[in-house]
Parts: C-alpha cells; sequence; structure tokens
C-alpha cells in the first residue's frame, strides 16, 4: 500500500510485525528474515526500514551513551511473538516489562488476532508464555502478561514523564528490529515533533493516531512495543511507527519515527488493571462473531467466506456466501465496515446483525458476541 499525504497527519507504516511501506506500524511477520521492501512514488521513493538494526553506541555531539543506556534497560525489554488465530502465521514485536509480577506493555497491533504470545526476555533464553490481559485498538497499546514469573527476577523498566519532553532533545529507541531476535537493536536520534498526528498502515489495515511524539530515529518492523528513552535513562515513550524516504535525484534521506507518550499508555495499563471494559479499551478476548469475511464482488457488505462452528455467527444460521450488510442498523459496505462497527464492541454485548444470503433473501437476528482473539 503507497502511503499518500493527508491535510491532517501523516501516512505511516506500523512498527511491528507485519509492516508496508512508507510511515507504517513497526510489526514483522516472522515468515520472512528481510528488510521490508521500498515503493516508489512519483519522485521519492517510500521505505519501511532500511537500517535500524545496526547499534548506534553513542549520540555524536549528544553526550548521551546510547550504549550504557541500553545495557542498563535491555534486562527490561521482551520480544514479543503473535501466533495468530486461524493458523495464519506469527507477528513479532516489542515489550516493556513494567511490574514485577510480570505485566508487559506493547502495542495492540502487535497482539492483534492473537491465538497465543510467548515473549523472550532479551532476545535470549526460555520462550516465556504470556496472556493478552487487555488492549485499546483506539490508542494503540496493550497490556500483556507472563503467565509464570517464578523463579524469574524480572527488572521493572524506569517510566519517565512524557509530559516533560522536549523537541530537540536527545532519544534512543530499542527493540527487536526485523524479528531478528538477539540482544535488541539500538538507534539514537533527536525529538522533531510533539502531539503528532498520523495515519499509520500495516498495509492491509490503518489507523489514526494522535499526540505522538516525533522522532528522527530509524524506526523499522519489529521495533512496535519498544521503548523510546531519553537522555536520564527513563522510557518516555513506546516505539510504534517510522517511515524512511529519499528523493530520487540523490536528495538527503529522511527518517521518521513516531512513540506514543508514556503517559498515554500507563494510563490505558491502569485502565485495563481495573478489570473492566469501557469505550475502546477491551479486557481479556475481544468481541468475536465467528465469521471470516472480505469483499463482495457483487453487492455492497462483508462477504462470508467461513463460519466457524459453534460461534454466535453459527448459531444465528450465517453461511458461507452470505454477505453481511448491517450491525444495529448501520449499513456495512465493505469488510473493513464491519471491523470497524465491532471495535467498540465487548464480548457479552449484544448487536443486530443484517445480511442477504446466496439466494437473495435478507435476514436480521439478534447476536450475542462471544471472547475471541483481540482485535
Amino acid at each position: 500500500m503507497a502511503p499518500i499525504a493527508i491535510a491532517v497527519g501523516i501516512v505511516i507504516a506500523l512498527a511491528a510485525g507485519v509492516t508496508g511501506a512508507g510511515i507504517g506500524l513497526a510489526l514483522r511477520p516472522s515468515s520472512s528474515t528481510s528488510a521490508p521492501s521500498s515503493t516508489s512514488n512519483g519522485n521519492s521513493s517510500q521505505n519501511a526500514g532500511t537500517g535500524g538494526s545496526s547499534s548506534n553506541s553513542n549520540s555524536s555531539g549528544s553526550g548521551v551513551n546510547a550504549t550504557a543506556i541500553a545495557d542498563s534497560i535491555d534486562p527490561s525489554i521482551v520480544d514479543v511473538v503473535n501466533t495468530l488465530a486461524g493458523g495464519s502465521g506469527l507477528a513479532e514485536g516489542t515489550g516493556i516489562i513494567i511490574s514485577s509480577s510480570g505485566l508487559i506493555l506493547t502495542n495492540n497491533h502487535v497482539i492483534d488476532g492473537a491465538q497465543s504470545v510467548t515473549v523472550q526476555i532479551d532476545g535470549q533464553g526460555s520462550q516465556l508464555a504470556a496472556t493478552v490481559v487487555g488492549y485499546d485498538p483506539a490508542d494503540d497499546v496493550a497490556l500483556i502478561k507472563i503467565n509464570d514469573t517464578s523463579g524469574l527476577s524480572l527488572k521493572v523498566a524506569p517510566l519517565g514523564n512524557s509530559d516533560d519532553v522536549t523537541v530537540g532533545e536527545t532519544v534512543v529507541a530499542i527493540g527487536n528490529a526485523y524479528g531478528r531476535g538477539g540482544t535488541p537493536a539500538v538507534v539514537t536520534g533527536t525529538v522533531t515533533g510533539l502531539d503528532q498526528p498520523i495515519t499509520a498502515s500495516d498495509g492491509d489495515t490503518s489507523e489514526n493516531l494522535t499526540g505522538m511524539i516525533e522522532m528522527n530515529a530509524d524506526i523499522v518492523s519489529g521495533d512496535s512495543g519498544g521503548p523510546l528513552i531519553d537522555s536520564a535513562g527513563k522510557v518516555i515513550g513506546m516505539d510504534t511507527a517510522g517511515s524512511q524516504s529519499s528523493a530520487s535525484f540523490g536528495g538527503q534521506t529522511t527518517t521518521q519515527g513516531f512513540a506514543i507518550p508514556i503517559n498515554t499508555a500507563e494510563q490505558v495499563a491502569a485502565q485495563i488493571e481495573t478489570g473492566h471494559s469501557s469505550g475502546s479499551i477491551n479486557v481479556g478476548g475481544g468481541p468475536y462473531l465467528g465469521v471470516l469475511v472480505a469483499e463482495s464482488g457483487t453487492v455492497e457488505g462483508a462477504s462470508v467466506e467461513q463460519v466457524e462452528p459453534n460461534t454466535p455467527a453459527a448459531t444465528a444460521g450465517l453461511q458461507a456466501g452470505d454477505v453481511i450488510t448491517s450491525v444495529n442498523g448501520n449499513p456495512i459496505t465493505d469488510s473493513g465496515d464491519l471491523s470497524t462497527a465491532l471495535e467498540d464492541l465487548h464480548p457479552g454485548d449484544t448487536i443486530q446483525l443484517g445480511w442477504v444470503d446466496a439466494s437473495g433473501q435478507q435476514h436480521t437476528a439478534s447476536i450475542t458476541l462471544g471472547s475471541g482473539p483481540p482485535r
């Protein structure tokens, strides 16, 4: 998906294991070990990241020793591996240990669609089973927890105050760049903007985020959920998205990275820890209908390709070949509309679902959503 400029904010690539060109979510699918490919658009090429996996030991002229900062915080960083539901593969990102009981901050898009999650501390040692405690797709924040912490001596990351961040200050970004594992990758940069709105994409889906910290550090796929650290060694943000662009005629390469302020991430985590879902914050699993959908080639709506047995959709009588056309009276024109309609709902909520079967007959039913993978 080639990014386009929009009036408010920027189109970016997310930084977890599934990444697209341009500014994108830094998530990496573990089925490939290569760096994300670039796509050309007009007089510039957009790249989700070339480099970023190398360690810049010291920030020249800044007086910040990135190596010392990384050595101190690496034991508080985990690689996150998301085994996707339905056997659709793996995705990899990064997480930040925030409690001695095993709570870990990461991005929602890192654990999106997870059937199971494992973490590895400091890129070494055993793969530890973890559970998604809750998540917030609107703010792209998730909280996971190591299932069994017996015998572990977890080092909690030192969290700072993102309200104190200023443009021009030096920062260090650390993460599981390209999902390669091992010692976390380190890059340095400076803060170039605050309170930035962006549209971030992984090539298939996109999200609008606000209040982001912008930097010129190279955030690449696999870095999602990793810490952005100030010169005092405090975590001030959570790496989320990045891009690299260069002019076609030998112009200077421009790198952009974006991080969620740590204060925002902490507020979401605190709400999740209360155990109560509200708004876009979900505790536990996500709302589950039990259908696999795609775009319909014949009528407007979300075409049902598969209905999982013993699910709310199956109970209501949906079948492969049906087309979902409405949720709670609101029209569904494509599969993206269906995803959006379910975004702020929770397991146990009841919806009015409308659909058209293969013969053209219209149906409506009251359906209580089940609990499924995070979304």
